[in-house]
């Protein structure tokens, strides 16, 4: 029979309730850390933005301006392929460095903004 003055070998029922309580503070303190870093995270990481272009215009200008051009059937073929690929880097740079996800003009009713001149810009003549 332990004496009195000894501790018992057995954790006692409140030490065992406050290990509990502890374990159950730390989850709920873990939980609301990561609750602040997904507000945080939306705060600086913002869902991109749709917005519009008009393609058809601005194809239709490049074939206005090929087509009273005085160049041989190949260097149109050659300037075309080189438009189409400039016309592609342009988009895929806009929607990369500014978040944006880029839809055809007719394709969106209403309430996109129109960067049709921001891709104007960034072809090269």
């Amino acid at each position: 029979m332990p004496l009195l003055s000894q501790a018992p070998s057995h954790p006692t029922s409140s030490s065992t309730l406050r290990t509990l309580i502890r374990g159950f503070l730390i989850a709920l303190l873990l939980v609301g850390a990561n609750i602040a870093a997904m507000f945080v995270w939306r705060m600086y990481d913002p869902a991109p933005r749709l917005v519009t272009v008009d393609l058809n215009g601005i194809v239709q200008t490049f074939i206005a301006g090929t087509a009273e051009s005085d160049l041989s059937d190949d260097d149109k073929r050659a300037r075309t392929e080189t438009f189409a690929r400039e016309l592609d880097r342009a988009l895929q740079g806009l929607a990369a460095r500014q978040r944006m996800i880029i839809l055809p003009a007719p394709a969106v009713i209403a309430g996109a903004q129109d960067i049709t001149e921001a891709v104007r810009k960034g072809l090269t003549p």
